[in-house]
């Protein structure tokens, strides 16, 4: 290696660099009350190409993946259902240094989301359209000359209802209906990583 991690952090992170960055995270549901109670994030996916400039600030583009699945119990198994949603987005970003082999990045991404949600319910999928935004928070360790690892924390929030309709239901039995008003809230965490790619 022709460059030690002390130098390669100063010189190279967050400089003029287009990066991949992909974060793996756990979702939990926050509202409204009914997607909070019924639907349990398992997995979300991100992939992202971003270009950093000199002074730290970034600019992306990406695709995230989420998958949710009904809580069956409150059904008593009778009912099966699950959510996958899929979101183009872009992203803009700030990195600070803590340290020489470390940093943190701060981030707002913004995008639309398609919501399709099936169930044993329904004879197709019940499809949702939504723009987005994800504030998020990430703390990086750089770990070679080209690769940095991280845990991140993120809070996604899209303008869609998740309510009987999503499942092919007239009313959620026992539940009010009015927890079933009002935009969708997600929060996140889990780990990232970016790679450098170098300049030619």
């Amino acid at each position: 290696m022709s460059c030690s991690l002390s130098s390669f952090s100063q010189e190279k992170a967050p400089g003029e660099h287009s990066v991949i960055m992909a974060n793996f995270k756990l979702p939990k549901t926050l509202g409204n009350k009914s997607f909070k109670g019924l639907m349990s994030g398992l997995a979300t996916i991100d992939l992202i190409y971003q270009y950093n400039l000199a002074n730290g600030i970034g600019f992306g583009t990406g695709f995230s993946y989420s998958y949710y699945e009904l809580n069956g119990s409150v059904f008593q198994g009778s009912i099966l259902g699950q959510m996958e949603a899929y979101n183009p987005f872009l992203k803009i970003s700030q990195r600070k240094e803590m340290n020489e082999n470390s940093y943190v990045e701060l981030s707002l991404s913004g995008g639309y989301n398609v919501l399709n949600t099936t169930g044993n319910q329904c004879s197709g999928i019940f499809r949702q359209e939504a723009f987005n935004v994800a504030p998020q928070l990430g703390f990086y360790m750089v770990s070679s000359e080209f690769l940095s690892f991280g845990i991140v924390v993120s809070y996604n929030y899209f303008a869609a209802e998740f309510s009987p309709a999503n499942i092919c239901m007239t009313s959620f039995p026992g539940i009010d209906p009015a927890n079933s008003v009002g935009n969708s809230h997600v929060f996140s965490v889990g780990f990232g990583f970016s790679t450098y790619l170098p300049s030619k």
